[in-house]
């Protein structure tokens, strides 16, 4: 722990190192926690904070927010410290990625990557158990020139089996992430929330699900609240940021507010991350993700 921290908030040399020694920081005393008692479970960034990633994950306590997602958290080397803070603290961690699939190149949807696939999910799974997540996530990988769509949703449930035992062993669950190819992802093959559905259905395994970016969907499909109606028995996650610009709510045209009411009332009550490029200081965007669960 950085005792300067302590030193310019006006405490004095011996009473920061007892608050360092204790896991303290400034900021469990000088802020205001912001998020305490709201009921849809926002993950926020470690990266809004400065410090060491622990420091960062205390800062994030200190406002009351329940919950982290960084994906490539994963590689951390300060992983166990983390997670050790994390379960004193009572903050769960967000979605796992790394490697599981990629956007532009290799994925699953091809039966030539699935060796591949599995070792990568392997390794999601000790890295999400190492910080004491739940989750990973897996890419469908790019659209296959002249294969067609039947044959690459043939090969990621075929992918989904493989490893749906791996996780159910691990007690973690692979959510599949569809991306939209409007905006951001040209190319990438799993775009809509009725194909990620049927996948989910046809893999029919509970630790095999979808994750729901509400930003990404927005862009897809739009129909967001009866979307997440219809498929919330095969969602496993909820990303979420404003469009367009893929900032936080308030910018762009997404009511948040109902949106967080329909996914609180489909009976969800795992994490909704933040997955956005925040334009107002942090602070002030805790407060805006505040009024979303405000209906």
């Amino acid at each position: 722990m950085d005792r300067r921290i302590f030193l310019q908030a006006g405490i004095g040399a011996a009473a920061a190192t007892t608050m360092a020694l204790r896991g303290s920081t400034a900021a469990e005393s000088e802020v205001r926690k912001i998020g305490e008692g709201l009921r849809t479970k926002i993950a926020v960034s470690p990266n809004w904070f400065s410090g060491t990633n622990v420091e960062r994950i205390e800062q994030i306590a200190a406002y009351g927010f329940p919950a982290f997602e960084l994906l490539r958290c994963g590689a951390w080397e300060d992983k166990e410290a983390v997670r050790i803070r994390c379960e004193q603290l009572g903050i769960e961690v967000g979605a796992v990625g790394g490697g599981m699939g990629t956007i532009n190149d290799w994925g699953p949807n091809d039966p030539v990557h699935h060796d591949r696939f599995v070792a990568a999910v392997k390794e999601g799974i000790a890295n999400a158990k190492a910080i004491g997540s739940k989750l990973v996530l897996a890419l469908s990988g790019a659209a296959r020139q002249g294969v067609s769509n039947e044959a690459q949703m043939d090969a990621l449930v075929q992918a989904g089996k493989r490893v749906g035992p791996l996780l159910e062993e691990a007690g973690i669950v692979l959510v599949w992430e569809p991306l939209n190819v409007l905006v951001n992802h040209a190319g990438y093959f799993l775009v809509h929330s009725a194909d990620a559905s049927e996948l989910i259905k046809r893999t029919d395994h509970p630790h095999v699900k979808f994750l729901f970016d509400i930003y990404h969907q927005q862009i897809s499909e739009g129909n967001l609240i009866n979307n997440i109606r219809r498929y919330h028995t095969e969602i496993g996650h909820y990303h979420f940021a404003d469009n367009p610009g893929r900032h936080e709510p308030g910018t762009g045209e997404i009511n948040y507010q109902n949106v967080f009411k329909a996914i609180y009332e489909t009976g969800y009550r795992g994490i909704v991350a933040c997955e956005f490029g925040k334009t107002k200081p942090t602070e002030e965007v805790l407060e805006i993700l505040a009024e979303c669960d405000r209906w």
